[in-house]
């Protein structure tokens, strides 16, 4: 009867060995989440300085760390069911998951519209597809408000960034379309180009978006608007004149 008692007070023992084990690895746990979820601040995937692939490499990293801790979550959750003792998923970790989801996405727009405004910005003024150039950023700024509204408190610059760089090129697309403006006549651009205080040539190879931009042009982009719809309403006066010529002549011919 003693052995039997001697091997239940053992068992007890290992049983009360093994939950506090347990319970010490559940709060350790607790630490490294934190760790993590500190860790990726300084260096973390959140300002456009880096490069795309660096940012997508830290987020794989971060994300193979969270893996190994939901691994250990559900060894740690299994052994304690065994006392009946109940840990919920930790919340932290299925929202750094998010985030990272939110992160990656957020990446992946910035390194599109970037690919996609350095093919536009050396391209030839006069070879712009405007209608199709806008189509395509309105596209690529839903997405990011979209992401912006569901990431909300989170104040990570490289969704600030590509997002305000979207929205610059935006304003700028009415510029652009008044400068490609086909009622604009040589005697509309020497005004144009009193107007703005710059000399460039119009129909130049390097006349591009970028020289735009850098010009200062869009600074501009009320008085060329101006410029623009005068032009077209000149246009419209000359069409209107000579369509009455042309009915004129028919009429003294006939």
């Amino acid at each position: 009867a003693n052995c039997l008692h001697d091997s239940d007070i053992m068992l007890k023992k290992h049983k009360d060995k093994f939950k506090a084990g347990l319970l010490h690895s559940a709060e350790e746990y607790k630490k490294s989440v934190s760790l993590l979820l500190d860790e990726p601040t300084p260096k973390g995937p959140y300002n456009s300085d880096k490069e795309t692939a660096q940012a997508v490499e830290i987020i794989h990293a971060i994300r193979a760390s969270s893996a190994t801790l939901k691994e250990q979550e559900a060894t740690i959750r299994k052994g304690l069911n065994i006392f009946k003792i109940d840990q919920a998923p930790n919340k932290d970790v299925i929202a750094l998951d998010l985030a990272l989801e939110h992160l990656e996405a957020i990446w992946e727009i910035n390194s599109e519209w970037t690919e996609l405004y350095n093919g536009w910005k050396l391209g030839k003024f006069k070879d712009l597809v405007t209608d199709e150039m806008e189509l395509v950023a309105q596209k690529i700024f839903k997405r990011i408000v979209k992401i912006s509204r569901e990431i909300k408190d989170k104040k990570w610059e490289v969704a600030e960034n590509v997002k305000g760089r979207v929205e610059q090129f935006k304003r700028t697309m009415p510029l652009i379309q008044d400068l490609k403006n086909p009622a604009l006549r040589p005697r509309h651009w020497v005004q144009l180009k009193a107007e703005v205080g710059k000399e460039f040539d119009h129909e130049g190879d390097d006349f591009t978006l970028e020289k735009i931009i850098d010009l200062g042009l869009d600074q501009y982009s009320t008085s060329i608007g101006e410029i623009s719809g005068a032009a077209s309403k000149e246009l419209s006066i000359e069409q209107a004149i000579k369509a009455i010529s042309s009915t004129w002549e028919a009429m003294e011919l006939d």
